[in-house]
């Protein structure tokens, strides 16, 4: 535990030198969905995109790190193993994702106060845990091909998956009809109910994890670095 943690430690330092080229993207996203929830009158969409930006940015990001320093020698001479490189790496996606998660969730009603829509937080909650469930199901079906390629060959394959949901998203979500159901939904739904959802949830995410990690490693052991 403690290699995986000295591990997330070592990512996140990494990730201060650059960090106007993950502040800069986010910052041009948050702006033009902030336009987008004015023209919409919801806030809630802007959870699920600040939690894109962790696919759409910040993994590439890392792996870039590692392979423009070098730090894969650099891990290896801190005697830091490659399974505790690829629970770490995996352990810093999933606070990244829930930082960008809360972070989205902290400028939801914010934004719904500046453009006087309404908000509701047991509305934003359930957003944001099926941001993360979604979002995290979707790092956890490309970090395996990161750590086999590394950055380079897989990154303009990865964008794809995310984008499309951050369309699909917005692309439902404008429509009034879709909106009004799925309102509709939370608030006729019980407590019963959303508890075995957010169990569904959980269990989904921790399935994919755990594959996510044991492919990911036995890929990595093989890779010439």
């Amino acid at each position: 535990m403690y290699a995986i943690a000295r591990f997330v430690g070592l990512d996140l330092r990494s990730m201060r030198p650059n960090a106007k080229f993950l502040i800069i993207p986010g910052a041009i996203v948050v702006v033009a969905n902030l336009a987008s929830s004015a023209v919409l009158l919801s806030p809630y969409p802007l959870i699920p995109t600040m939690s894109c930006l962790v696919v759409l940015n910040t993994v590439h990001h890392l792996f870039g790190n590692d392979e423009r320093g070098r730090l894969d020698t650099l891990y290896t001479a801190l005697g830091i193993r490659r399974q505790h490189v690829v629970l770490g790496r995996h352990a810093t996606c999933l606070l990244m994702l829930i930082a960008f998660t809360v972070a989205g969730t902290l400028l939801a009603p914010i934004a719904a106060l500046a453009f006087g829509a309404e908000f509701d937080w047991a509305v934003a909650a359930t957003v944001a845990a099926a941001s993360v469930t979604l979002i995290g199901t979707l790092l956890a079906t490309q970090l395996p091909a990161y750590f086999a390629t590394g950055p380079g060959p897989i990154r303009i394959v990865a964008i794809f998956p995310p984008a499309i949901v951050m369309a699909v998203v917005f692309g439902a979500w404008g429509f009034p009809a879709v909106r009004a159901a799925v309102l509709s939904w939370l608030d006729d739904a019980s407590p019963a109910r959303l508890a075995v959802a957010a169990i569904t949830a959980i269990a989904t995410l921790s399935i994919f994890g755990l594959a996510s990690t044991t492919l990911s490693a036995r890929l990595y052991a093989r890779r010439d670095l």
